[in-house]
């Protein structure tokens, strides 16, 4: 019982509130968006519309991300995270009132702009965690709310079976699992604001529209500043990121759809695929965190980097309902692996004092394979991740197998430069 409680010690304050707030964030949105993109064809649109949506979902997310970092680090983290989940919970309404697939496309312009406060959150999440417990910490906030994003799909899957698995049953399911999105979002934004604490000292005073101007031209200025602080394999990890990004985006739209077009399975056997994959990266989870706190980063995002191209060729090579669960099952694991490793690298080399600005740019989890919506994640992501959603499309029309092969040679690339040129920090940053 004592090693437990030792295991489990960073577990309360901030860290405690901000994993609640994702268990509730995960029931609702997993219920949703791993099938936006069936969401998106039953309202007219194309594979090549579905990249475009998620194109120009990225290409939002990057406008307002550096402002984010900027203030979180000059006036702090809580009250932004708060007031922001607010907005971004209300711009789930145009999912829900959507007649067209081009108003899909309005929604998620929206809500990725809004998720601008998310360097903030990022950044509060590792002002909380001791620097000796940030692998056990990050896979542990991530891991707890997995046990409600793996039965979500599946949920999800038998709600669209319930109303037909047709068009007209998808659309009506879609508005329903989006309408629980927006209301849990408004009670997350009240969580947070309400039971926040700041971590660190911001500069007094409001910001006004009439000074937003000055802070939108200090936070953009601070981007090259930030680039040029950067130490070398930090810089080297944002070149995995950016390539990753472009990649990853390319295939993310397109797993669900690969898997109805081509292996020939519905909605409601995708969710119980993820359902399966899920629980073994539940189980690996809090053993992958405690695996980077005792051997370091890089040899755990190794391991993870060489068994997800794997995956990849598996589910390619699926014929069948039990191959794809194979495929997705060794994905998971991988993700549950690399994710932890990433966040706690990035952290240990990032002081506090930069932490809202240099997650802006790059995010905090560094590598994650997608397979739904792709999420940038830092600024200089977002374009090249637009870019690959927008090609992704296209290539997806020529060949459903193009965006996944594209992918494995990207994830191989990433396997060797991690290898020879990502360097952990003699002293993790606190």
């Amino acid at each position: 019982m004592g090693k437990v409680r030792e295991f489990f010690s960073f577990f309360h304050g901030n860290i405690l509130v901000l994993t609640v707030c994702r268990i509730l964030w995960s029931i609702s949105t997993s219920i949703a968006f791993p099938y936006l993109s069936l969401y998106i064809r039953a309202l007219g649109g194309s594979p090549a519309d579905v990249g475009v949506i998620n194109a120009l979902g990225l290409l939002s997310g990057m406008l307002l991300y550096p402002v984010g970092g900027y203030i979180a680090d000059l006036r702090g983290r809580v009250r932004l995270v708060g007031l922001s989940t607010y907005l971004y919970a209300l711009s789930h309404i145009f999912y829900i009132a959507a007649k067209d697939w081009r108003a899909l496309a309005v929604g998620q312009f929206l809500s990725q702009m809004l998720l601008f406060y998310t360097p903030a959150m990022n950044a509060l999440m590792a002002d909380s965690l001791p620097p000796d417990v940030r692998g056990r910490g990050f896979a542990t906030v991530r891991a707890l709310p997995q046990i409600f994003r793996i039965v979500a799909p599946y949920l999800g899957g038998l709600l669209i079976a319930y109303y037909g698995s047709g068009d007209r049953g998808l659309i009506m399911a879609m508005r329903i699992c989006f309408t629980i999105t927006l209301l849990v979002g408004l009670l997350v934004a009240t969580l947070r604001l309400k039971f926040l604490k700041e971590t660190l000292s911001g500069e007094e005073g409001s910001i006004t529209v009439s000074g937003f101007p000055r802070i939108l031209r200090e936070s953009y200025r601070s981007i090259f500043e930030s680039i040029r602080w950067m130490p070398r394999s930090l810089r080297y990890i944002v070149l995995l990121e950016i390539l990753e990004s472009l990649f990853v985006s390319m295939a993310a739209p397109f797993w669900v759809l690969y898997a109805k077009d081509v292996i020939g399975l519905e909605p409601q056997h995708w969710g119980t695929i993820m359902l399966i994959s899920g629980i073994f990266g539940l189980l690996l989870s809090l053993p992958m965190g405690a695996l980077v706190d005792r051997y370091g980063a890089k040899p755990v995002i190794l391991i993870s980097l060489s068994l997800a191209p794997l995956s990849i060729v598996v589910f390619l090579l699926s014929p069948s309902f039990w191959g794809a669960a194979l495929a997705l099952t060794l994905l998971s694991i991988a993700n549950t692996a690399i994710t932890p490793s990433f966040s706690t690298l990035i952290a240990n080399l990032i002081p506090r004092e930069r932490r809202g600005r240099l997650y802006a740019l790059l995010g905090e989890r560094g590598i994650m394979i997608s397979t739904g919506r792709y999420w940038g994640g830092g600024f200089l992501l977002f374009l090249p991740a637009s870019i690959g959603s927008f090609t992704g499309g296209y290539l997806y029309e020529v060949d459903p197998r193009l965006p996944f092969i594209i992918l494995i040679t990207a994830l191989l690339a990433s396997l060797l430069i991690t290898y020879k040129f990502v360097k952990e920090p003699e002293r993790a940053a606190i």
